[in-house]
């Protein structure tokens, strides 16, 4: 029996009521895991992409969705690759296809988000960026339909600059209306423009648009509407999508499944690398200091002014450590030896990490590198990583930029010993529930 075959089998052995059992056994594993033990293991899923950017998976149905670059979407289940959707895309630079985001309700036939998805990319004639969505055939869920194509939103991007086009989008977990939109600053050295802190433009921004409302129906390409409760709603100094800014390239970030907090893993300039963190009861409208700051320092060659306010990153990390972030998720699989850590890497590197994600602030020293232990796994040597992804069920890829796709899962050892500490965690539980109650005293 192989160990993905177990991990099916624990899933569907344990109900609602008994995963809380399964969570003390992982929680008891991993206690000492800043040791040098041996407790994760890699496998590959899928190889021979062509410049991979990002992989996720709306469906527990095996199905997994791979972004490459190029404009393709990609779909692996089984071992099998195939063809998802082509779209015409310009790719100098950090241009390209960048983003995937799957509606809420793509699986619920009633919802008005069936079947569709959303991407992020870059338009071949324009150079400008475009959210437009699309959704799969009707008669095949892994071809997706090109003529279903409709255009959210556009971002006009600085003339002749091809880098820091940010890229991610993504639905806070409960909430089935709003996307999120990350820009980067449009590109260059040291954010020329201030567009990071220009709050008329929408880059360097987290965006959040209302995709199932239309505010501007005369526009046959703004299709979306502005969500009442966005912080800058009614001031006229603030683009009305902005939900917070001062980003420089937001390249890859992502919410807990579990509370909704954001991750943004913000790429540095010469000097920082940071991860920002909006907590999900937040009404947004933070400002992150770009091109003020770099991380926690004043940006290098930059005088600007100092500004009230500013937000200091959950971590930052200088070049001994890499030199250009990619954020993580937090991992919510049951069985994990990571659940409740945030894992994030660095492209150049090719480094991993993980910390506590209960929002406090955090420091590299204080984070457990996971590098050689992922390295060592099955699946050999990774390069750099140009994405992390997470499953229907909260699994964890790593995206090799190189072309390949892998999982991260827990040493067989790790496994089985969870597997036995779950199972005695439910017997002492279906013994307590046995016990006879006691006589009532009148």
């Amino acid at each position: 029996m192989t160990d993905s075959t177990l991990a099916v089998q624990l899933r569907s052995f344990l109900s609602a009521r008994h995963q809380a059992a399964a969570l003390i056994a992982t929680a008891a594993l991993a206690a000492p895991f800043a040791s040098t033990a041996q407790m994760l293991d890699t496998r590959l899923i899928a190889s021979g992409l062509n410049q991979p950017l990002f992989a996720t998976a709306p469906l527990a149905d095996g199905r997994i969705f791979v972004v490459e670059k190029g404009g393709n979407i990609r779909v692996t289940q089984g071992g099998i690759t195939s063809n998802f959707i082509n779209i015409p895309v310009a790719t100098s630079g950090e241009r390209g296809l960048l983003g995937l985001a799957f509606d809420p309700g793509y699986g619920d036939a009633t919802s008005a988000g069936y079947r569709r998805f959303f991407v992020n990319y870059t338009d071949p004639t324009s150079l400008n960026t475009v959210i437009a969505s699309y959704r799969t055939s009707i008669g095949n869920a892994s071809v997706a339909d090109p003529a279903s194509r409709i255009e959210v939103l556009r971002v006009d991007q600085p003339a002749g600059r091809d880098n820091h086009k940010g890229g991610w989008i993504g639905f806070k977990p409960g909430n089935a209306n709003n996307l999120y939109v990350a820009t980067g600053d449009g590109g260059s050295g040291n954010d020329p423009d201030n567009n990071a802190q220009n709050t008329n433009v929408l880059l360097g921004k987290m965006l959040r648009v209302d995709i199932n409302r239309d505010d501007f129906a005369a526009d046959p390409n703004r299709n979306y509407a502005i969500p009442v409760d966005n912080p800058f709603v009614g001031n006229a100094a603030y683009r009305q999508e902005i939900y917070a800014y001062g980003l420089r390239n937001p390249f890859r970030n992502s919410f807990d499944r579990q509370n909704g907090n954001l991750w943004i893993a913000d790429v540095g300039q010469n000097a920082r690398e940071e991860i920002d963190f909006i907590s999900a009861a937040s009404g947004g409208g933070q400002n992150f200091g770009w091109r003020i700051r770099e991380g926690n320092i004043a940006t290098p060659g930059i005088s600007d002014a100092p500004v009230a306010g500013l937000i200091n990153p959950l971590l930052d990390y200088d070049r001994s450590f890499g030199a250009s972030i990619t954020g993580g998720y937090v991992v919510r699989e049951v069985g994990s030896p990571l659940f409740g850590r945030y894992v994030f890497g660095d492209f150049v590197s090719g480094r991993v990490f993980s910390i506590a994600a209960d929002g406090s602030t955090q420091t590299i020293g204080g984070s457990t590198e996971l590098t050689a232990m992922l390295n060592a796994g099955m699946a050999g040597t990774f390069g750099n990583i140009s994405s992390f992804g997470e499953g229907a069920n909260g699994e964890l890829y790593i995206v090799d930029f190189g072309g390949r796709l892998i999982q991260v899962v827990p040493e067989p050892g790790t496994f089985m010993l969870m597997l036995a500490g779950a199972t005695v965690m439910l017997s002492v539980a279906t013994r307590r529930r046995r016990k006879p109650e006691p006589q009532q005293q009148h």
